[in-house]
């Protein structure tokens, strides 16, 4: 049953002056290339990338190798290109079975979708992929506050509905971490929420966003859809713009309207 709009409101699009958001990620998947290790096969989309994302390296996935005891190691997977644009705050990763576009500046949905719409136009040129197999719409929020250095002020800070047990104190003691996920199923996918008072953070550090230490609430937002489709390359970028949407809702719902809203506007 899809009643999100009866249970969430509607919310103006505001600007966050001191955001949150750590990173947003579009990522579609398609059938495996074949020819993806054929140096002369992959040069139209090598060059036509590197337009915009002229740093180009090559990295390699890796496979975590589980057993019943736990994890035991990890193997080498398959490579994969990374484009970056010169001054660092866009990122296109390529591998032979999908393309995603990252960025840790995210401005608004608008530029978000209409450089995914050029990837995917490259993608439909250079690959010609049949089928579509997954699109994802992902934003990580770490959410950090003067005050927000113990558990209890986030009882305050955030929406007491997001929060569940530990904010309910029926364990005793200090709260000294928690992590919860809630996933639904939708008829346009699956909306996966992650949320968790936790320390450090939980994005990798790079030469322009190192990394941020103390204690900080995440709010990871992650809606997705893994329904096979024939590849349309508009078609992702209408479901993005409704991800978006439902997503913005979500968040707006997670941190209210009071003193922590207050501060990520830059008026508190």
């Amino acid at each position: 049953m899809d009643n999100i709009d009866e249970l969430l409101p509607m919310y103006d699009q505001v600007i966050f002056n001191n955001s949150c958001l750590e990173s947003c990620l579009a990522q579609l998947k398609y059938p495996p290339v074949q020819r993806f290790q054929d140096d002369t096969y992959m040069m139209g989309i090598r060059e036509a990338l590197a337009t915009e994302y002229p740093l180009v390296t090559t990295e390699q996935a890796m496979n975590t190798v589980v057993s019943p005891q736990g994890v035991i190691g990890q193997t080498p997977g398959a490579g994969m290109l990374r484009f970056t644009s010169i001054d660092s705050r866009w990122s296109v990763v390529l591998s032979s079975e999908f393309i995603s576009l990252e960025t840790r500046e995210y401005t608004n949905v608008t530029e978000f979708s209409t450089r995914f719409a050029s990837l995917l136009s490259h993608i439909e040129t250079h690959f010609n992929p049949r089928h579509q197999l997954r699109f994802g719409l992902r934003y990580i929020n770490e959410f950090r506050h003067p005050k927000g250095d113990n558990y209890k002020a986030w009882t305050q800070l955030l929406n007491p509905d997001l929060l569940g047990l530990g904010a309910r104190g029926v364990l005793g003691g200090r709260v000294e971490q928690t992590i919860g996920e809630v996933r639904t199923k939708r008829s346009d996918g699956s909306l996966l929420v992650r949320h968790g008072f936790l320390q450090g953070t939980t994005i990798v550090p790079s030469q322009n966003h190192p990394s941020k230490t103390g204690q900080f609430y995440l709010l990871d937002l992650d809606y997705y859809d893994e329904t096979p489709v024939p590849f349309d390359a508009q078609a992702p970028i209408e479901q993005m713009r409704r991800y978006n949407d439902i997503l913005y809702r979500v968040f707006r719902w997670s941190i209210g309207e009071g003193e922590l809203y207050q501060y990520l506007r830059g008026e508190a």
